[in-house]
């Protein structure tokens, strides 16, 4: 079971801010392939550019998709933030 927390941005079309993933999935890359299958559309907008990922409050900055999870881990979705300049 992971949790999926979803930010309001990508909460389109029906798709909760939080719910549950009951199928085993070991990575990142596994949990994206069962949200595409159960929210269709919804990983699409999920660019590696805009968004991020967090496992239990921890940042993944590089590799996401190869990530490991655990049974019990809290996922995230986190806009990238970007900005600066003069």
């Amino acid at each position: 079971m992971i949790t999926v927390r979803v930010p309001s941005i990508l909460r389109e079309s029906g798709v909760p801010a939080e719910f549950v993933i009951h199928d085993t999935v070991t990575t990142i890359g596994e949990l994206i392939e069962v949200l595409d299958r159960q929210l269709p559309e919804f990983t699409r907008r999920l660019d590696d550019a805009l968004f991020n990922f967090a496992i239990n409050d921890a940042l993944v900055v590089h590799g996401a998709r190869q990530h490991p999870l655990m049974n019990g881990d809290v996922v995230e979705i986190v806009p990238t933030i970007s900005g600066g300049g003069e």
